[in-house]
């Protein structure tokens, strides 16, 4: 015996369902070198990002001159802070003008 199966769903459930666990806001996120690089460096180590993606662009990225990163000078124990959903977004402007290829 065929017989179809009809199921009905909430359609406000699904639509929360499908926001709780396939969407990912970055709205107030930050992260520390780890997580960006993990995120948006291919998991390269943190002296590559250091090298490639911070000291390059540091005026650009700079927080105090509108960009994403909290001290991309860094120095000694200053710790970059990075504000996840504008270093996304950048990233995904800029991402041909980075040395993807190069070594450390």
């Amino acid at each position: 015996m065929d017989a179809a199966l009809q199921v009905n769903i909430n359609q406000s459930y699904l639509d929360n369902f499908v926001q709780r666990y396939f969407s990912t806001s970055l709205n107030g996120v930050t992260w520390d070198i780890n997580e960006f690089r993990k995120h948006c460096c291919s998991n390269k180590s943190a002296e590559w990002v250091r090298r490639y993606v911070i000291i390059p662009f540091a005026d650009e990225i700079d927080f105090d001159n509108g960009g994403w990163c909290l001290n991309p000078h860094g120095g000694k124990g200053k710790k970059q802070m990075i504000f996840a959903k504008s270093a996304c977004e950048w990233m995904e402007k800029n991402k041909r003008r980075i040395d993807w290829k190069g070594k450390v």
